[in-house]
């Protein structure tokens, strides 16, 4: 299989984003209309767990992989779907964004990829 783009990976990125920060818009109107604050947080949560999670959910592809058609898998090339620590390992470094840009950039694995050993492929 051939190297997934940069291109194909921001933009899977950018769709994961705006859909786990959609519960958080949607709490936040309900927060406005019901002064219930606590709602803000829930939001929150679903946004990061979604945001750590997504490699391990809907048969091993976040929404934003699928729609770009790749996908992250383990070094053997097998799935993540269900294997929720892979998925955490390999997006909890997410958080340091300019540190995986920069192996990003370089043509290096994500330091996510490396600690979590998966690696990216496109999907037919």
């Amino acid at each position: 299989m051939n190297e997934v783009s940069k291109v194909n990976r921001f933009l899977a990125y950018l769709i994961d984003g705006v859909i786990a920060y959609l519960p958080m818009l949607v709490f936040a109107f309900i927060t406005g209309a019901t002064g219930i604050t606590a709602l803000l947080y829930v939001g929150y949560l679903v946004a990061l767990g979604y945001f750590l999670l997504r490699d391990a959910l809907f048969g091993g592809q976040s929404i934003g992989k699928k729609v770009m058609k790749y996908a992250a898998v383990r070094e053997d090339g097998s799935s993540l779907n269900g294997d929720f620590m892979a998925s955490l390992t390999r997006n909890v470094t997410l958080f340091i964004p300019l540190l995986d840009a920069i192996f990003v950039i370089i043509d290096k694995p994500r330091l996510g990829d490396t600690l979590a050993k998966t690696k990216v492929v496109n999907k037919v």
